[in-house]
């Protein structure tokens, strides 16, 4: 076989394939809408629900006359919007949620600790590495760089370590 008949080959494999997923997606296409547009509508209850959680909490009814004009005001918006056949389950079940999602928001113990009085030992100390920046800055005289051996002392120690000098005046990195 020549290659020419090899890519024919494959233009007929392939369009046998798609064929058969066209096939495969139209007789299930209603099963795959209906899913759809299940999650659709779940999705508009559970944002419906909501704001007709935080709306009604700001009246000063009982709770469950908040409930119910919760549920009034869900039953009235899915109307407004053409959703019919949403079970009441469905409407008290995303209240529920929404009521819990609202406390947890408003929970203020949930924020974590933070302990104001640590000892020095216990506190982590970032090490700085000396980078292409820091040499940058050093070759234009703007700010001195430290070895990283001794930034490491400085951060570990609080104590800058002084290089040691030769008679030359050449420095010498302590290791």
């Amino acid at each position: 076989m020549t290659t020419k008949d090899w890519i024919y080959l494959g233009i007929t494999v392939a369009s046998y394939i798609i064929a058969i997923i066209a096939g495969i997606y139209t007789k299930n296409r209603a099963k795959i809408n209906k899913a759809t547009a299940v999650g659709k509508t779940l999705d508009v209850v559970g944002q419906l629900a909501t704001y007709a959680v935080h709306e009604t909490e700001s009246l000063d009814l009982e709770n469950e006359q908040k409930r119910q004009a919760a549920v009034q005001i869900i039953n009235q918006s899915l109307s407004w919007f053409g959703i019919k056949d949403v079970t009441p389950n469905t409407v008290n079940g995303a209240i529920e949620k929404a009521v819990n999602a609202m406390h947890l928001a408003n929970d203020e113990s949930a924020e974590p600790e933070i302990a104001k009085d640590v000892p020095a030992d216990q506190l982590m100390k970032p090490a700085v590495e000396n980078t292409a920046e820091t040499q940058t800055k050093t070759a234009a005289g703007k700010s001195k760089a430290q070895d990283k051996p001794e930034q490491q002392i400085m951060a570990n120690n609080g104590q800058p370590v002084e290089p040691e000098h030769q008679a030359d005046n050449e420095v010498v990195k302590n290791d």
